[in-house]
């Protein structure tokens, strides 16, 4: 079963559990993917994680439901999995901006999520080029936050993170402890419940203390792993944004590799010329990520 029909699957599985539990270990299983890798892929592709997916899509069925005016409120509630009518109504309101009961009325039009479906394998158009290389152990050291894959909130609050940093000295002061890699920016620690994960602008921590770093630093311990390592070039962040995307909406489902579940990075090396800020069409940084051989 190729990678299209094994997310249908996936997918399938969701759509048909939305009145009931849909565990989302089990739609990775599906989709024969590790859980870390699946909900990663997921966010990438869809631009959503599945567990917001599947909140999505109780919320639309439920808005198609009392628009037929045939339930009331709190059994439509109970059927998607609300504990109680205000707490569907809290979260109803939020989604549509109207009320469960003002979604009855005939004049009342909403913006629904549709179920997805692939049909076909997602290709590009040129071979992505990559090199693989065997790490040790890394610790690193440096300041994080906790964002999350919901409505694409961490494209907007990373590079906000990096930016807030840049501008208070805290980034150049981690910096000062710099190793030969480069900067790091980390995802780790990825919480599948509320599709969260912590997000890092480290450095190799090498022989110094943590008090040797910005206050409130953290020091993050990255395991021996195998990696792709993939290069983007263009202005930040939609270059590096874009290579995610076709990491892996593309290389994945072709290659024989699949996401190892340990941390993953982006790495911002030197660059060439001093003079090349990341504005530049020719800003060079990449993108490494834990692969391990399908099935194993």
């Amino acid at each position: 079963m190729d990678w299209t029909a094994r997310l249908n699957e996936a997918l399938g599985y969701m759509e048909d559990n939305l009145e009931g539990t849909v565990e989302i270990e089990e739609a990775a299983r599906l989709a024969n993917c590790s859980l870390f890798h699946f909900c990663r892929m997921f966010e990438v592709v869809f631009g959503t994680g599945p567990a917001e997916y599947v909140r999505r899509r109780r919320l639309s069925r439920a808005a198609l439901d009392l628009a037929a005016g045939k339930d009331k409120v709190i059994d439509v509630a109970l059927r998607y999995g609300w504990e109680s009518p205000e707490s569907f109504a809290k979260a109803f309101r939020r989604c549509f901006g109207i009320t469960p009961s003002e979604a009855r009325q005939n004049d009342i039009e909403l913006e629904t999520w549709p179920p997805i479906q692939l049909a076909v394998i997602l290709k590009g158009d040129k071979t992505m080029k990559y090199r693989i290389i065997e790490k040790d152990t890394i610790e690193l050291a440096g300041v994080s936050l906790r964002t999350t894959n919901t409505d694409g909130e961490n494209m907007k609050v990373i590079p906000e993170f990096w930016q807030e940093n840049s501008s208070n000295g805290t980034a150049t002061a981690i910096g000062k402890n710099c190793g030969s890699m480069g900067m790091f920016g980390v995802c780790y620690d990825y919480n599948p419940k509320d599709n969260s994960f912590a997000y890092a602008i480290a450095v190799e921590k090498g022989d110094h203390a943590l008090t040797d770093f910005p206050g409130g630093s953290v020091t993050i311990t990255i395991d021996p792993a195998t990696y792709a390592v993939f290069e983007s070039r263009g202005p930040m962040p939609g270059a590096i944004q874009a290579v995610w995307k076709q990491i892996y909406s593309e290389w994945f489902p072709a290659s024989e590799y699949e996401h190892a579940g340990t941390p993953d990075f982006e790495l911002y090396p030197e660059q060439e010329d001093p003079s090349i800020d990341d504005t530049s069409e020719k800003y060079r940084c990449e993108v490494w990520i834990p692969i391990k051989k399908k099935g194993k």
